[in-house]
Order: C-alpha cells, then structure tokens, then sequence
C-alpha cells in the first residue's frame, strides 16, 4: 500500500515523463493533476483514455497506474502488460504486476516478475523480500528461505525481514539465533511490535522468562494487543510467580477486547495461586463455554483444585469425574481417590478408585511413576 507522499513522488515522475514523450499532444498536464490529486480517478481515467497513444510507454504506464489507484487492478494489469509489449525491461511495470498478482492471491504469478526485478537488481532488499515472501505463499520454503536472508542481509533495519527472519528460526528450533536478530534490530530501533512480539516468543523458548515480560508490559505501553502473544507474557508471569501481574494481562486484554481462552487460564491459575477460589472458578467456568473438548479436561481438574481449596469436597469429584470422563487420563482416577483419602477418610471408595488408576496405568508406562508406586503398595496392605 502507498502513502500519499509515495503516490505523489510516482505521479510526478510519470508525468514529467509525460510531458517529455508527448510534446504537444492535447493532454492538460495541470487538469489531469488535479483529478488525481483530488483521487478523482473515474474522472482521470475519463480523461486519458482517449488522448493515450497505444506505442507511448509513458503514457500507457500513467494510464495503468490510475487504474491502479482507482482499484481496477484488472484494467492496471492489461496495461502494464501492454508496457510490457513496448519494453520488456520496464521494471515498474513488473513491480505493479506482481503486486497486482499477489493481491489477487496468485502468488506463482507474481514470482514471475520479482524474479526478473531480483535478477536485473540483486542487491534491491525490497525486491529479495518481496520475492521471499511469495515463495513462502505457495510452500517454496528453502527457495523462500535464502532470499530472506538474502534481503535481511541488504537490508537489516527492515522490521517486517528481522521478524519473519527470526520466526524462521524459532521454526527450526534455533532459538538463539532468532534472539540474536531481535536483539540486534532492537538495539537500533526498539518500537517495532512485529519485532517485539517475535523476541517475546524467542525468549520464552530461552527461558528468559523476565525478558518475556518486559517487552510484554512494552507492547501494552504501546497499547498493542495481540492474543497470542499475551498468552505467552502471562504464561511467563506465572512461571515467575507473579500472579497478580497475569491477572493484569487478562485485564488488559478484556479491557480491549482481546479476549483469550488461553491468558484467562492463566489468570484463573493465579487466582487460585491467591486462593481466590470464587474468581478462578468464574474464570474457568468460561474458558468452559468457551473451550473444545481437548482443553476441557484441565479446565475442570483445576476446578476441582478450587472446589477443594473451598473445602467442597464433592464438587470437587464431580469436577475430576467430568474431567475424567472427557479425557481418561488415568491421573483423575488417583485425584479422586485422594479426595475420598484424605478429606472425607473414607478407604474403601478411595481404595477403589486408586485400583483404577492401577489399572489404567501399567507398570511399563504409568502415568505418573511415583504415584504409581506409592499406591501398589497402599493398596497391597
């Protein structure tokens, strides 16, 4: 997309060459400066298309790009590629046409001419990254790869390069590397949010928890919202203990409507970390309704850490058994004979339960080994 400083630079180059290639010819240079300065591109349009002489590249290449301004890519296509016809080394017109493929969502189109553009200019960063990111468009991810290091090493203040870069990385589990391009973009220039978001993931994959959250309080300074991203803040504030600051993420992001399952869960954690059981509950409740299937299962059990901290012993089984139901983790089983256990003192339905577990989960593969065989020897007795 051009700023308008942009559109107002490639219109006063196209028609001072206009003015050079025609000469005389009965085009009013100022009228049709003023239709396209108020973005009266029908009327611009209007305007050139009969006065455009078919063999007259300058003229051919204004009368492409207000289609182009106008949104009909589809007429902007067919008269670049009439520039095309006239010079074949014309690159703003392969640039318009490559863009004009990619959004129209033909990416393999587009490769085309920012192959050409990269050829005629290998050391253009925009053209590498241009052409990086079509590869990756359609799947061509080692072709996609080199000419995005290619372009991050043209050009590395690039904050959309730098962050695809270091994403790259992350994928291939080279989770220093990744760091050290954040790092170093930040250094220079550290109010990028693509950037930023990439470096959080970066050093929760290090473990530098306390960078996480940082540049997490960063981002929402900025006041950036980004659920995937918070999830990973308030997954680190956690870690760190800090439960009242991830109930601070869930506010944050309720608060601009950046509601997340996953920083909700946390919050619920934290507030059970702070025996508030009542709001955690409330909490988990709603990643209920609002969960599938495979998230349900912890949801509830951590119910029943709620239920059993409020000394509602029941309900905390029901909460296992509904847990247990949807996942048939062998673990439910065991929390539920430890209720009966060690709350309720009542051996034999605890007993009976923790035969299940025993059953559930074999010798060579038990669920958790240590409970495993504390209770082979409980029940042996």
């Amino acid at each position: 997309m051009y700023t308008i400083l942009t559109r107002g630079i490639v219109l006063l180059q196209l028609l001072c060459c206009l003015q050079t290639a025609m000469g005389q010819q009965p085009i009013d240079r100022n009228q049709l400066m003023e239709y396209l300065q108020h973005q009266e591109y029908d009327q611009a349009i209007g305007y050139l298309q009969p006065r455009v002489q078919e063999n007259n590249i300058s003229q051919l290449s204004l009368l492409a790009y207000t289609y182009y301004l106008s949104g009909k890519t589809k007429d902007a296509g067919a008269a670049y590629d009439k520039v095309l016809q006239l010079d074949s080394n014309n690159l703003p017109a392969h640039q318009y046409l490559a863009s004009i493929a990619m959004q129209m969502e033909t990416p393999l189109a587009a490769i085309t001419h920012y192959r050409y553009i990269a050829r005629m200019q290998p050391n253009n960063a925009v053209a590498c990254k241009q052409l990086s990111f079509a590869c990756y468009a359609i799947q061509q991810f080692d072709t996609a790869f080199v000419w995005l290091q290619k372009a991050y090493h043209l050009n590395p203040a690039d904050p959309k390069v730098a962050a695809r870069l270091a994403e790259e990385w992350l994928g291939k589990e080279n989770y220093q590397q990744a760091d050290s391009i954040t790092c170093a973009f930040m250094a220079s220039d550290s109010l990028q949010p693509p950037v930023i978001m990439t470096a959080i993931r970066a050093a929760w994959f290090l473990k530098d928890y306390t960078r996480c959250t940082t540049l997490g309080t960063q981002l929402m300074n900025m006041k950036i919202v980004s659920p995937n991203t918070f999830s990973i803040v308030a997954a680190a504030w956690y870690t760190l203990k800090k439960y009242q600051e991830c109930i601070g993420i869930h506010e944050y992001m309720t608060a601009n409507r950046g509601q997340s399952e996953n920083i909700m869960y946390y919050a619920a954690l934290s507030y059970t970390a702070l025996k508030n059981y009542t709001s955690s509950n409330e909490l988990l409740q709603t990643c209920i309704d609002l969960a599938t299937s495979k998230s349900l299962d912890g949801y509830f059990s951590s119910k029943s850490v709620n239920y059993e901290g409020l000394q509602q012993y029941k309900t905390a089984i029901a909460q296992l058994d509904t847990a247990y139901y949807l996942s048939r983790k062998p673990l439910r089983q065991y929390s539920i004979g430890r209720i009966y256990d060690l709350h309720l003192h009542n051996k034999p339905l605890a007993t009976k339960y923790y035969k299940r577990y025993l059953q559930l989960s074999t010798p060579d593969n038990p669920a958790a080994p240590e409970i495993y065989k504390y209770l082979k020897s409980y029940v042996e007795k």
